[in-house]
């Protein structure tokens, strides 16, 4: 019982965002704080809920089964470096009445003690899919935080341009842009006290005050070695190098001068009004092409799809995420 309860003294918290709006970066900075541990993404949670939230008896054949399918979200293997003998040896002492929420913290204290930091305070899971998520993860830890990561649209879309992974429409993405950050501000508004927004911007421009606010937020201690973060990034792939490398405060505007007007204008006549609650305006007149009214169908279509196929039998979903990720080479 004394692993037991030291795994759930600790409290879980979240980074989320639209993806490309700072995530990696956030991550890799929080996680060289000596309380704190941050990681990877993987889809565990969400991805097992519908078929272990309502789990009334871990028997032994159900922590097995729970552990196997843990592993057909390949991250927790390839990024995390986790292994269902380390899992296992944790839940085996967990009591039969145990809930769906506490097992999965199991799987952060186990990533966070094989990198020596099980005396952290905090647990934490940076993933900009749990942005569509938040209400259900509010409700599984109580207690946990979300720390919300928001870009300008403009920026965004074109980062997203520059890799191989999700859709390569201006209309498409800035609908995917305005869905992943929509809701933030309702439930801001809803859990004022476990939900802090940060600007990309102000991470870049004003780092040394933006990570002050995240830790009072947090509840930590600042520390000056979060600015020295690149010198301890793990995680490094093809998309991410830069977490390797110091903070260059003039990349927060560097998109400016590459946007054409058109692409701006399509942005912000599909994401504007939610761009405007997060301060994002545009001297343009707002305007779609034809062009832009499919890319916006696509986006909805991409968006939809995207929420559908967290509803399909895990077998299912475990496949399609596997098939996309070889393609677009995210593993």
């Amino acid at each position: 019982m004394l692993v037991y309860n030291q795994i759930q003294s600790k409290n879980l918290f979240f980074i989320t965002g639209r993806g490309r709006s700072g995530t990696w970066l956030l991550q890799s900075i929080l996680d060289t704080h000596p309380e704190i541990c941050v990681t990877p993404e993987a889809l565990f949670i969400i991805h097992l809920y519908g078929k272990y939230n309502n789990t009334k008896k871990w028997t032994s054949e159900r922590k097995a089964a729970f552990i196997r399918d843990i592993f057909s979200e390949e991250k927790v293997k390839n990024w995390w470096q986790s292994t269902p003998e380390a899992i296992y040896d944790l839940l085996e002492k967990y009591p039969l009445e145990s809930h769906f929420s506490e097992l999965c913290k199991v799987i952060y204290y186990e990533y966070a003690k094989r990198n020596d930091k099980q005396n952290a305070r905090l647990l934490g899971d940076k993933n900009p899919e749990y942005s569509l998520y938040i209400k259900r993860l509010a409700k599984l830890y109580p207690e946990s935080k979300f720390v919300h990561l928001v870009r300008d649209p403009r920026a965004n879309v074109l980062s997203y341009q520059n890799v191989d992974f999700d859709v390569d429409d201006v209309a498409a993405l800035a609908h995917r842009w305005a869905k992943y950050n929509e809701h933030i501000l309702t439930w801001q508004r809803e859990m004022p006290d476990r939900i802090l927004v940060i600007h990309y911007e102000d991470l870049l421009t004003d780092t040394r005050v933006t990570l002050e606010r995240i830790c009072t937020f947090l509840g930590v201690d600042f520390m000056p070695r979060l600015l020295e973060f690149y010198k301890y990034s793990k995680n490094v792939f093809e998309w991410n190098h830069k977490i390797t490398e110091p903070i260059d405060p003039k990349k927060a505007t560097a998109w400016q001068g590459n946007i054409q007007p058109e692409d701006e204008a399509c942005i912000f006549k599909i994401a504007g009004k939610v761009a405007a609650d997060f301060g994002y305006t545009s001297e343009l007149k707002p305007k779609l092409t034809v062009k832009n009214r499919f890319g916006l169908l696509f986006g909805r279509l991409t968006f939809f799809l995207e929420k559908f196929l967290f509803k399909l039998p895990l077998k299912w979903r475990s496949a399609i995420l596997r098939a996309y990720r070889r393609r677009s080479k995210v593993l």
